[in-house]
């Protein structure tokens, strides 16, 4: 799920939820509805601000949920966000949407609600905010969270806000989970071939391997040089045998190479 997808479905899960008469069952969406501000978006985020309009402080309910309160501090640029306008002098504003923007509205001078950018068709933009009402017009202190839409050439002076969600690490998809795994199973295969490889070689160096007699233990290829070099009293060995190792045999095998090579010759 990506960082945007993550933020929304968060906000997607609050569509419903009414303001409270004062601060009894906040977690409940609709029980004890009133028109007093009191939400469980303040009582996590500003238990202080208990009581005041709360379209910014859902925002960063939003955001504080879906992130952590670091990540949401890095992408809101400040902590809590809870004012209007101090978003507006701490973002590039934007005259056109993107989903997983967020929205500032403009009454008059002065932005005066917020809420999270959904969906972008053309002019025609979605959001989901926290205290407003349903319908087409801006309720910049209504009684709930709702989902909104607008055509954005009719709300001269909104901006939206832009957060750089690549801050925010991706969560893998479940596919993306089993290729990974895969991939990682697989360079763990090929790690122990490695590793088992250079054992062996490793092996090799730190304990030679040591040929005594001529049998099938010794490289055929080293055979007949070996017996060569027996018969001709050039290897004599001792009581436990030849003692040569693969250094020896292909250094007797170049020397009766070499042997045989000049009784070719002297023949020709």
């Amino acid at each position: 799920m990506s960082a945007i997808d993550k933020v929304i479905d968060v906000a997607l899960n609050e569509v419903g939820y009414l303001e409270k008469k004062n601060d009894s069952q906040l977690d409940s969406k609709t029980a004890n509805a009133g028109q007093n501000n009191y939400t469980k978006y303040w009582r996590d985020i500003k238990p202080e601000y208990q009581g005041q309009p709360w379209c910014a402080c859902f925002v960063t309910w939003c955001f504080t949920k879906a992130f952590g309160k670091e990540n949401a501090k890095k992408l809101l640029k400040h902590y809590p966000y809870v004012y209007c306008p101090t978003m507006a002098s701490l973002f590039k504003l934007y005259a056109n949407p993107k989903r997983g923007d967020i929205v500032i509205f403009k009454h008059g001078n002065e932005f005066t609600h917020t809420g999270i950018v959904t969906g972008v068709n053309g002019d025609y933009f979605t959001t989901i905010e926290g205290n407003t009402s349903g319908g087409s017009t801006i309720i910049a202190n209504g009684g709930g969270v709702c989902k909104k839409g607008y055509y954005n050439s009719k709300l001269p002076g909104t901006k939206f806000c832009r957060p750089d969600y690549d801050l925010i690490k991706e969560d893998l998809t479940m596919s993306q989970y089993e290729e990974l795994k895969n991939r990682i199973d697989e360079m763990s295969v090929n790690l122990t071939d490695i590793v088992n490889d250079m054992d062996k070689k490793l092996e090799k160096l730190t304990n030679p391997m040591i040929y005594n007699y001529i049998d099938d233990n010794m490289p055929e290829w080293a055979r007949a040089a070996v017996k060569w070099a027996v018969d001709n009293g050039i290897l004599k060995g001792d009581e436990s045998g030849l003692n040569l190792d693969d250094k020896d045999l292909r250094y007797i095998t170049m020397l009766w190479r070499m042997s045989t090579r000049q009784k070719i010759d002297s023949r020709m």
